[in-house]
Parts: structure tokens; sequence; C-alpha cells
């Protein structure tokens, strides 16, 4: 019974293979001859598939074969799933010791600009095998539906449906420019900040409700600001041109409070940190690859935990 089954499996796999050969050829006769077997077959293959489906997927002429609207939307699923399989059955076959193939992966820019970059070229380094693209993006990535294989995302998680492995922590500060304080009401504990304007990024969860430690427990504070942005680095310029208070991730704006284009403020009531999370789409299959980079990124942000 499993076998039979086994053999259903296998039989789709192929027609999904011609499919996909057949799209980056387009030519029945080209993809038939790079999957060895007859042009006669592979069209009947991608017959098959379009009975099974219930819908056309190449639009055919005696010149070329291209694909349909419906086509174009099913070829990066199939290619995955395709991918996924070759993979399983490595791993099967216990080839998974060398993890090879296509790594797509997604952070925030300035995360990834500082962090993430240097650590992808050590990982490449470590494993030869491995192709890797990197979208540094401040926005929400839909990881299933963009076909990446692991983001980096830091603070809680939204996306219930998505799994996670936190791999280090990372402290946040609060900070303004000289000008903006020597303008400004003093600020000597979170209650203060009613009476401050202040720059809101929207990539943290919480926006403007700010977390501090208030006499051992912690305490939310609402905060009002003019200007609010999507952007890490953004949020920092505005502090820089004395927009008003910022809440920042500590790394963000470590070099300007050391050279004093920022001042770090209320230091004793910043206990909170964040996670930095591995973030996965759910599958019962995790590939070599994504596995290996999750535990290389795991043991190199042992120290920010």
């Amino acid at each position: 019974m499993i076998i039979a089954y086994m053999a259903k499996v296998m039989d789709r796999i192929d027609l999904l293979k011609t499919f996909l050969k057949v799209a980056d050829t387009g030519s029945f006769t080209a993809a038939a001859e790079r999957l060895g077997m007859t042009p006669q077959l592979a069209s009947k293959y991608i017959r098959a598939l379009e009975s099974e489906l219930g819908a056309q997927l190449f639009h055919r002429s005696t010149r070329r074969v291209s694909m349909t609207e419906t086509g174009s939307a099913f070829y990066g699923r199939c290619a995955r799933l395709v991918e996924d399989f070759d993979e399983l059955k490595a791993d099967v076959r216990q080839d998974h010791c060398t993890p090879r193939g296509q790594l797509r992966l997604t952070a925030p820019h300035c995360f990834g600009g500082k962090y993430l970059v240097e650590a992808l070229a050590d990982f490449s380094a470590e494993h030869p095998e491995i192709t890797a693209t990197l979208d540094l993006t401040d926005r929400y990535v839909d990881l299933v539906e963009e076909g990446i294989d692991l983001a980096i995302r830091i603070g809680s998680l939204e996306d219930s449906s998505l799994l996670a492995r936190q791999i280090g922590m990372v402290p946040i500060a609060l900070c303004a420019s000289p000008d903006y304080l020597a303008n400004a009401r003093d600020l000597n504990s979170p209650s203060d900040l009613e009476h401050h304007t202040c720059i809101v990024d929207t990539n943290f969860k919480a926006r403007n409700k700010w977390t501090f430690l208030v006499d051992g427990q912690p305490m939310t504070y609402q905060v009002e600001g003019r200007l609010k942005i999507n952007s890490a680095s953004g949020a920092r310029t505005l502090a820089l041109k004395g927009q008003g208070v910022l809440l920042s991730l500590q790394y963000m704006v470590d070099e300007d409070v050391r050279a004093g284009r920022l001042v770090q403020l209320l230091p004793d009531y910043m206990a909170t940190k964040l996670a930095i999370n591995a973030v996965y789409p759910p599958t019962r299959h995790l590939s070599a690859r994504v596995r290996s980079f999750i535990d290389f990124m795991a043991n190199r942000f042992k120290s920010l935990k």
C-alpha cells in the first residue's frame, strides 16, 4: 500500500517537473530532451496535469509554448514543491550532511546591514554548496507568498502561523539630541514623557506605547509625537535633527551617543530587551540549508542573548 502511494507521489512529481521544464524552455521538444523523454510523453504529462487541476497552464502555438496567467501563478509554488521534495529525498539518503541549494532570506535593513551581511559571508564560506539571496527591507514580508525560507525579525511576533526560534536579544535605548534637550522640559522619569515630543518608529509593534521598568515592574506609557516613520535609520535621522525623543534599538544609536550627537536618557529604567527571532513557514520538512543557517546564527548571536 505504501509502495503504491509513493508511486502516485512520484508520478505527480514527474508531472510537475515536466511543467517546470516546458515553462523554462518554452518548448515541449526542448523540455523532453532535457528530461530524457519523448515530446509526445511531455505533452501527455502536461495534459494530465491540466486535467487534474482543471485549468489550462500553457498557450500553445506552432512556434512557442507560453504560460497562461494561471500557469504563471502556479509556477512559483510548483518550483518550491519540487525543490522541497528533492531535498527531502536527499535527507532520507543521508545527503543532508552537505547542505546545498538556494537560501532565501529577509531581515530589517539596519540590523541586516550591521550584523547579517557579515554573518552571511562567514556562513557562505563554510557552506559553498549553498547560494543565498538576502532581501534587506523594513516592510512586512509574507514568507509563504514571496517564497522566503527564513526571516530575521526583532520583537514580538504577530503572525502565529509561522514557526520561530529565538537566536538572541538586543537592548533598547531612549535618546534625544542635545539641541532638543536644551529647549525641552526635564526628563527624569518615564512619566515626564507626556511633556515631550516623541518620534514613533512604526516598526515596533507597540509603536506609541513604550515600556519601562519602574520600581522593578514593567510600566507602559502612552507617548505622542508629530512624526511617525517605518524606518529605524530614518527615525535616528529625525532624532539627530532635534525632532524629539526616540526609543531605538541600542546598536542603532551607540556611535551617536559616544560621539555626543545624541544623549542617552533614563538608563536606569531601560530593562527591556527585544528578542531576535529566526522565523520560517510551517512545514513538515525543514530543509538542511535552513536548519544549518539557523544553527549558525544562534551560535553567532550568543553574545546578544
